[in-house]
């Protein structure tokens, strides 16, 4: 293993605000919008408990490996520094594959965090007042046809991402410090809200306490693909931001923290939801429909709905700006090895994912085109290429090659000849079998389960 030059230091500033932007590179938008679907036709605390396991058998081993590997950089943060702390071809194309997944997810959640502030304004201004589901359905429709205010909103986007991005580890830990807690805090609101409607004490243990479910191998394969796609592994985002971790800080001790945090806030943010959801009158649906159905009809029918409704978009929001940053430092550390300073890295990043937000968009209804995949019928033409690429592709590559080369590559974690406790030999054999083992499960289950 290659060692760096000792350069100028930019080490996070303590290990709670790490664990602060860690939680939030975790905490992405789909760690919260799926899981009141999730609770609801999974057995409600049941699948809390899988989902737990399934983070638990492939998060920990995984994310403390990159925090590991990834401090190996010397701390210094450096340019470039996961490029030079993982030498041989197979590393860096493992790198590269991972940071394109993790910019093309991005570019998916920048689209939909367009229209979600759209719909925000939208929900501040009245309109859902009192909206039908014809109504929704032909404001989304209108919007798929005529898609340049969401465009100009995902640019808004945008710029709150780059003036993080580009403002390094101390910008990324202001933002973490204040999102993060106040994200929490608002799921919090949201249930005390929803608890004072009469439908929360009959829809609460639906949600919360473990019931039969449908089907045990189809509860933890889903668990597994939400464990895998909601946190976002697979970007080497935790690689990453292990550059500046200190060597004070224990990386096996600060994964599990994190593995137990991600369970409960995706729990919280997943509740609140779904119980806010129920009072409502409705029932979640999955992805896209719960965002742009769901969510505004609820705002429709609930006492001071337009402020809930709002309020729902607002945390989401600010959970894909919260994961969009992480996903990006992988492709800023790569752009920095070619002499590409942050700055200009995190805009030219940007731009790139504006133009792949305006495809993306025109797919929608402009450009799209039908193929079947899997056995499924596609009809969004380069949106579900793009997505099928990341899914299906990239972010396996990323996570299972990651694992495989720090278990079993002589420039992995650990030496040959160098002794292993029980609890290191525990985390070295998750990486070589338990975590390539579970990713491979997502690659099979990905096309029935996420597509």
């Amino acid at each position: 293993m290659s060692s760096l030059p000792p350069k100028t230091a930019a080490f996070w500033s303590s290990p709670s605000r790490f664990f602060l932007v860690a939680l939030g590179a975790l905490s992405g938008m789909d760690a919260f919008s799926e899981f009141p679907y999730l609770l609801s036709h999974y057995g409600g605390g049941t699948f809390v408990a899988v989902y737990a396991l399934a983070l638990l058998a492939m998060a920990w081993p995984l994310l403390a490996g990159e925090l590991t590997l990834g401090r190996r950089a010397g701390g210094t943060g450096s340019p470039g520094a996961i490029v030079r702390i993982v030498p041989g071809r197979a590393w860096r194309w493992t790198l590269r594959a991972a940071s394109l997944g993790g910019f093309l997810m991005f570019g998916y959640v920048a689209v939909v965090a367009g229209w979600m502030l759209f719909y925000l304004h939208e929900a501040l201004a009245g309109h859902f007042q009192g909206a039908t589901e014809a109504f929704i359905g032909a404001q989304f429709a209108h919007l798929a046809a005529h898609p340049g205010p969401p465009l100009a909103w995902e640019a808004l986007f945008l710029l709150l991402v780059f003036s993080v991005v580009a403002g390094g580890p101390r910008a990324i830990e202001d933002l973490s410090y204040l999102v993060v807690p106040g994200l929490l805090a608002l799921f919090v609101a949201l249930v005390v809200f929803a608890a004072t409607l009469g439908s929360f004490f009959v829809s609460a243990p639906v949600l919360l306490v473990p019931r039969p479910a449908p089907s045990g191998a189809t509860v933890a394969l889903v668990a597994l693909s939400q464990a895998f796609f909601g946190p976002g592994l697979g970007t080497a985002s935790f690689l990453a931001y292990g550059v500046s971790l200190r060597s004070s800080v224990s990386a096996g001790r600060m994964a599990l923290a994190l593995v137990f945090a991600q369970t409960f806030a995706a729990w919280l943010g997943g509740f609140a939801l779904a119980s806010l959801v129920f009072a409502a009158g409705l029932r979640p649906l999955a992805g896209g429909g719960f965002l742009f159905e769901t969510v505004p009809l609820m705002g429709s029918r609930l006492p001071h709905g337009a402020l809930v409704a709002a309020l729902c978009y607002l945390a989401l929001i600010a959970a894909a700006w919260l994961s969009g940053v992480a996903w990006l430092e992988p492709a800023v550390q790569l752009l920095a090895e070619r002499g590409i300073s942050r700055p200009r890295a995190a805009l030219g990043l940007a731009l790139a994912a504006l133009v792949t937000g305006v495809v993306l968009t025109l797919s929608l209804k402009s450009w799209a085109f039908s193929f079947t995949f899997f056995g499924r019928l596609k009809t969004l033409g380069l949106l579900d290429v793009l997505m099928i690429v990341a899914v299906n592709v990239l972010l396996p590559w990323g996570a299972g090659g990651l694992s495989l080369l720090m278990g079993w590559g002589p420039d992995g974690l650990f030496g040959r000849r160098e002794p292993l406790g029980g609890l290191r030999r525990l985390w070295l054999w998750a990486l070589r079998l338990l975590v390539p083992t579970a990713v491979l499960v997502v690659i099979l289950s990905a096309p029935r389960l996420v597509l």
